[in-house]
């Protein structure tokens, strides 16, 4: 990713997405939004190392249901916020940490994760932010 040209936190239109694509991937994993984080965050990695589809679309959809979901678990247990983020390259959405040092591409983390470019270690990352990331961890920085 190169500069990014602006940021802001979403919008009322952007929220009620990003809470339907979680709904949706709540659906697909047969579990209740009342369910624990941890019970969570199992079923999804299990659907996750499970998965072995290559249609393009369902990856996709699945990158997005996903990461909506994380991306939400992580904004109610860490107190994270969800931000629009418009660079070089691309725009995007990121859960983003309190003082805006720290962010997770949550949709397209879960997209290169099911499409196996990168190593299933969300639960890894999801634990690291639980114990406050250490502070020599290198991030984009967004203020």
């Amino acid at each position: 990713m190169k500069n990014i040209k602006s940021y802001r936190t979403i919008n009322e239109l952007e929220r009620e997405e990003i809470d339907r694509l979680a709904n949706n991937a709540l659906t697909t994993l047969k579990i209740d939004c009342n369910d624990e984080n941890s019970f969570i965050l199992k079923i999804m990695n299990e659907f996750v190392e499970n998965y072995n589809g290559n249609d393009s679309e369902e990856l996709e959809k699945y990158g997005y249901e996903l990461g909506s979901l994380f991306g939400n678990i992580i904004q109610k247990e860490f107190g994270w916020q969800w931000f629009y983020i418009d660079s070089d390259d691309e725009t995007f959405y990121c859960i983003t940490s309190p003082k805006e040092k720290a962010c997770c591409v949550c949709h397209n983390y879960f997209y290169s994760i099911l499409k196996r470019d990168h190593s299933n270690n969300f639960r890894l990352l999801f634990n690291m932010i639980e114990k406050e990331y250490p502070k020599n961890w290198k991030f984009m920085v967004l203020s």
